[in-house]
């Protein structure tokens, strides 16, 4: 049975690293996540010889860990560092007292994927992964829930165990963001009054396999991020067959080649908005700039109204961005996200 004291001792604390898989000792920030799955794990090789009806020897193999973390989405430094490992071109400026991030997927060779170390603390012990690498994220809104974050991690085999440490969060006077607060726009358009939920996902699809080398029996380098797939759904409140703001319409979702959003370089297809309710300045805002919707499902039945679901999958951006054309249009999807946390 847990006690106080257990839930105390209950905490995921992150801090990037300088070099890959050395923990910088210092610096982690805590946030105030549900739960996570982060785990050892090793391949066993097992000796199997002629002489013997059994196996009679077995070693470890390539040892890894890999896990999730996942959490209401919460305006603070916690969240800001799991979004900077999809987003690590980041643009920092400050207003008043609130410090505003916009972050962007790498533009240069500068902006490298980073690392990172976590703690977890596990009410008797903490556990600490070094040289882990974000590689999958998801962010979803649904009507009378939280808007929610799930990150997966991958890197390298767990280190020792330690004493728990006493953590401070990071948002502890913040409110998480939840759905009331959501605004869906599409291409440009006024804020919509048809989306029930919508989920986003993005996939690294890291290669683990090719960050081991002989010598050592887990990562001596980041697995390298492989093509990069952003995927999501959205359901609406009704069937769409004429738009109020520049929603898909059904027609044009079942039409010959689908439904390719890819407005004007500056405007965003779909414009996901989370808002605190209490402070506007407190705020999530991600753009998604090229998107190519998928089939939608329409049902009916003696119980419901007719509702629609349509799957996207987001391309690479081919409008034209003066200051990064060259970048862009040839090997990015375009993404842009922002948010604005008080400057604590």
């Amino acid at each position: 049975m847990a006690t106080v004291d257990d839930f105390l001792n209950r905490y995921v604390g992150i801090v990037k690293e300088a070099t890959y898989g050395t923990d910088p000792g210092s610096g982690y920030i805590y946030g105030e996540c549900d739960d996570e799955s982060l785990q050892h794990r090793f391949d066993l090789l097992v000796r199997e010889d002629m002489s013997r009806p059994i196996s009679s020897k077995a070693v470890t193999g390539k040892e890894y860990s890999e896990g999730d973390i996942n959490m209401a989405v919460q305006v603070d430094d916690f969240v800001g560092n799991l979004l900077y490992a999809f987003f690590p071109d980041d643009t920092q400026t400050t207003s008043g007292d609130y410090e505003i991030h916009t972050m962007e997927e790498p533009t240069s060779t500068s902006d490298e994927w980073p690392s990172w170390t976590i703690q977890v603390g596990r009410e008797q012990k903490m556990h600490t992964y070094t040289g882990m690498m974000a590689d999958s994220l998801n962010i979803s809104a649904n009507l009378g829930e939280y808007v929610m974050l799930s990150v997966g991690f991958m890197g390298k085999a767990e280190g020792s165990t330690a004493t728990l440490v006493t953590p401070t969060f990071d948002g502890d006077a913040l409110n998480a963001l939840y759905f009331s607060e959501a605004t869906v726009y599409f291409a440009g358009g006024a804020a919509s009054a048809t989306v029930k939920s919508i989920s986003l996902d993005i996939s690294l699809n890291r290669d683990m396999e090719n960050s081991y080398a002989l010598g050592s029996s887990s990562c001596v380098r980041p697995p390298p991020a492989q093509r990069r797939e952003i995927t999501g759904s959205i359901e609406f409140n009704e069937v769409i067959y004429t738009a109020t703001a520049n929603e898909p319409t059904y027609e044009e979702l079942i039409a010959a080649d689908g439904d390719d959003s890819n407005p004007a370089s500056t405007t965003a297809a779909i414009r996901l908005f989370f808002a605190d309710q209490t402070d506007s300045n407190t705020y999530l805002d991600l753009n998604i700039f090229h998107v190519f919707f998928g089939t939608p499902s329409a049902n009916v039945s003696g119980f419901h109204r007719t509702i629609r679901c349509s799957r996207r999958r987001c391309r690479q951006g081919y409008a034209s961005d003066s200051q990064r054309q060259g970048i862009i249009r040839h090997c990015l999807q375009r993404m842009r996200l922002k948010y604005g946390t008080h400057n604590s």
